[in-house]
């Protein structure tokens, strides 16, 4: 979804569909503000004109990868196509949080572990093809950050990494530690899991988002085109 304008006020909404495997835009649809009652719904309206469109082509959706906006999350489930969440866009938000948490004086241990768990959202959702695996995978972190590289779920028993000695023993959360419980109900509360479950294992929106940084050349957001203008670029 692309909108001309920043914030929740923008008067078009540009709704790009692409096929993974060629790398190809099906369909792309532009839904004025005013026809859905505001710029908040012109995304789920954009997304329904385009599966429309592909219906009325005799084309079939395996399933479809997005952010995790709730009104698509509601459209897709109500008919029953498989949605996948982009993987960047989920640890974006997370690590805002743990950016947050660790700015906090008992958890200041925490930024030495920002990019480790960057790195392990994008390992868990792409070693794992199954939602259980992907949360079996995901919370060994927790585990992994004490020094403990067993654990007890047997769908993910052992850290994958090579048996090593670290030579920063101060790096390790301490078991029973302020900075380890606010750390782990972040990393495993029940939304997390939840998302983490649907994480995209095979593609990206990332191919789509530089197709719309091309678009932005055309049609940039700081520039008023009339309807016509606006389809036309």
């Amino acid at each position: 979804m692309r909108a001309d304008s920043p914030g929740h006020a923008a008067k078009f909404g540009s709704y790009s569909l692409m096929h993974m495997d060629s790398n190809k835009i099906l369909d792309l649809q532009l839904v004025q503000s005013n026809e859905v009652g505001g710029s908040y719904h012109m995304e789920k309206e954009g997304l329904r004109r385009s599966l429309d469109h592909l219906q009325s082509n005799g084309l079939a959706v395996d399933y479809i990868v997005t952010d995790r906006h709730p009104q698509i999350q509601k459209f897709l489930r109500d008919l029953q196509i498989t949605h996948f969440y982009d993987v960047w866009h989920f640890e974006k938000g997370l690590s805002k949080k743990l950016q947050k948490l660790a700015k906090n004086k008992d958890c200041q241990i925490l930024n030495k572990w920002l990019h480790a768990i960057k790195n392990h959202v994008y390992y868990s959702a792409t070693s794992s093809t199954s939602g259980r695996e992907k949360v079996a995978n995901w919370t060994s972190m927790i585990n992994h950050m004490q020094d403990v590289h067993t654990h007890d779920n047997p769908i993910y028993p052992k850290c994958a990494h090579a048996d090593r000695v670290s030579k920063d023993k101060n790096k390790w959360f301490q078991p029973g530690s302020v900075a380890l419980y606010k750390v782990e109900n972040t990393l495993t509360n029940k939304r997390v899991l939840k998302d983490m479950e649907k994480l995209s294992h095979h593609y990206q929106t990332s191919t789509l988002e530089s197709f719309h940084s091309l678009v932005l050349r055309f049609a940039p957001k700081n520039v008023v085109f009339p309807y016509v203008g606006m389809l036309c670029r």
